[in-house]
């Protein structure tokens, strides 16, 4: 209870949507003119000081997603404690507006640190929300967000399981993005509990002089085969499921990586197994990281120049509905149990699933030569809402 006597979910739940809008038009006359625009994986950031960047809040979709990779990320996996409508309604407004305020390096309602909100360095925070929350809303589940079955090569850790709702975070400074997920869980606290928390990072240095994508811990240059801007409303925004469009559907993968057995290959046999070169990250035949890969090459002997199991063979999209967005983030937890605890935290952002992500899944779990050295231990499922206007809250016509 604060001074006043007014708790924080006391205030949003008997009204709070109008201080949005108040803070809102404060958010919106701050972005700083050097926001890039937006584009699917360049790490923009690379070339200088971002801390005063801001990414705006209000717009058709939120942002986080065609938001380029900040350096670190945060997805936070939370349950209601109840799932009730006035709950709900309670949490969206408080998320809608801390994230106003946070994002422009504002402090949020009773910040006690005001000071380390100042830097936002390209901050976004992006709700989402499962199956099992829109269920107890007594709505239909949009057709775009199926169950996601659990794979052949799965090992599902609980730990990492299904939550209501998620929260993704996203800055290039650490202290900043740190401060957002204390300020969200705190003000969420009576309403929600903590399930996981997922940290991720990028370099800020793309993996090949002039290209787009970061490596992972696998020395592999990671997300180059990616939608163009110009291409998500064919990939990843929803555009025909009512109260769901204009987001997109977020499948979430926690996949550690056998570092121990992996480091004893040779180098040549690790680029057979995915595919491209780990100097270039060009596909195998090709010179540079974004030659397109060519399935029908073959070398003098008859046989295919990319192995018929190598990685980006099988993950190969034929179509724009088969294409989904990716963002690898790497997570490094250590030492654990005498093995190195590291890996991928894997966003696949798709506006259909069953026609995208799950096939594509299918075919990996079936014939993919990493499979050796990769092992998925979480999955988890969201609608990413829609964006907002100014003086409305996120998921409005969803609650």
């Amino acid at each position: 209870m604060s001074k006043s006597g007014i708790t924080r979910r006391g205030l949003f739940a008997a009204g709070g949507v109008a201080l949005v809008g108040g803070a809102g038009g404060y958010a919106l006359a701050s972005v700083n003119a050097q926001e890039p625009a937006p584009v699917q994986n360049v790490l923009v950031h690379a070339n200088g000081p971002t801390a005063k960047i801001t990414v705006p809040f209000y717009g058709e979709h939120q942002a986080g997603v065609d938001t380029p990779a900040q350096v670190y990320t945060k997805f936070i996996g939370m349950n209601m404690l109840s799932a009730d409508r006035p709950s709900i309604v309670a949490l969206t407004r408080i998320v809608t507006d801390d994230a106003a305020r946070l994002t422009q390096g504002q402090p949020a309602l009773g910040d006690t640190e005001p000071e380390v909100a100042a830097n936002p360095a390209r901050l976004t925070i992006t709700l989402g929300v499962s199956r099992a929350l829109i269920q107890s809303l007594g709505l239909p589940v949009p057709e775009v967000l199926p169950e996601i079955p659990e794979f052949s090569t799965d090992a599902l850790d609980a730990r990492w399981r299904q939550t209501d709702l998620m929260i993704q975070i996203g800055s290039d400074d650490p202290l900043t993005l740190s401060h957002a997920q204390r300020m969200v869980t705190k003000d969420l606290s009576t309403l929600t509990t903590v399930q996981w928390i997922q940290s991720g990072f990028v370099s800020p240095i793309p993996g090949t002089p002039g290209g787009s994508a970061s490596r992972n811990l696998m020395g592999q240059v990671d997300g180059t085969v990616n939608p163009d801007i110009n291409d998500f409303n064919e990939v990843v925004w929803i555009n025909d499921s009512g109260w769901a469009d204009g987001g997109t559907v977020l499948i979430l993968r926690r996949i550690r990586m056998l570092m121990d057995e992996w480091d004893q290959l040779e180098r040549p046999a690790k680029e057979i197994a995915v595919g491209r070169t780990l100097e270039t990250g060009a596909p195998l035949g090709g010179a540079s990281e974004s030659d397109p890969v060519d399935l029908q090459a073959l070398d003098p002997n008859g046989l295919p120049v990319i192995p018929r199991d190598a990685h980006v063979r099988i993950a190969h999209a034929n179509s724009a509905e088969e294409s989904i967005l990716r963002r690898p983030y790497n997570y490094d937890e250590g030492i654990v149990d005498g093995k190195a605890e590291m890996g991928l935290i894997f966003a696949a952002y798709t506006k259909n699933p069953t026609k995208s992500f799950i096939p594509m899944q299918q075919r990996l779990a079936e014939s993919d030569a990493m499979n050796r050295w990769l092992t998925t231990i979480g999955s988890a499922a969201y609608v990413i809402l829609p964006g907002v206007a100014e003086g409305e809250v996120l998921g409005q016509e969803f609650i």
